[in-house]
């Protein structure tokens, strides 16, 4: 957790690596599956869900990131959750955006065409940019 702070000072851990690790930077939360996502325990992942969708609600998050770096794969339970994110998302009028996707992610979205309604950024660092407001000259 001191690492996280000594890097960069707004970001904040929110939980420790277990299925879905979360931290908040800024106004954006970021969601980072750990490992294989294609088959899932199901009332782990619904228990950790939950205190994402809480997080989303009580402070007012405008971005959701979801880093997929260190989950190359994910199955339709995984999917089934970025839906409900999504969802949640869009009820608070934020947004949800992907990150470090992989190719065999790339397919499944590009299949489900959700490619079509998330944007999809290369790394962190560049989904996060897109959550900041834009400098007023």
């Amino acid at each position: 957790m001191g690492q996280h702070r000594a890097r960069n000072r707004e970001l904040s851990v929110i939980s420790s690596p277990r299925l879905l690790h979360f931290e908040m930077s800024g106004a954006a939360l970021i969601v980072a599956p750990q490992g294989d996502c294609s088959s899932l325990e199901i009332d782990i992942l619904h228990a950790e869900l939950q205190e994402i969708l809480e997080q989303i609600a009580t402070n007012s998050v405008v971005g959701l990131v979801v880093d997929l770096e260190r989950a190359p794969y994910f199955g339709s339970t995984m999917l089934g959750a970025l839906i409900r994110l999504w969802r949640s998302m869009s009820l608070m009028r934020g947004r949800l955006a992907l990150c470090n996707v992989s190719a065999a992610e790339r397919d499944v979205l590009n299949a489900t065409r959700l490619d079509q309604v998330w944007d999809i950024y290369p790394t962190r660092s560049a989904a996060l940019e897109a959550f900041r407001p834009a400098a007023k000259s």
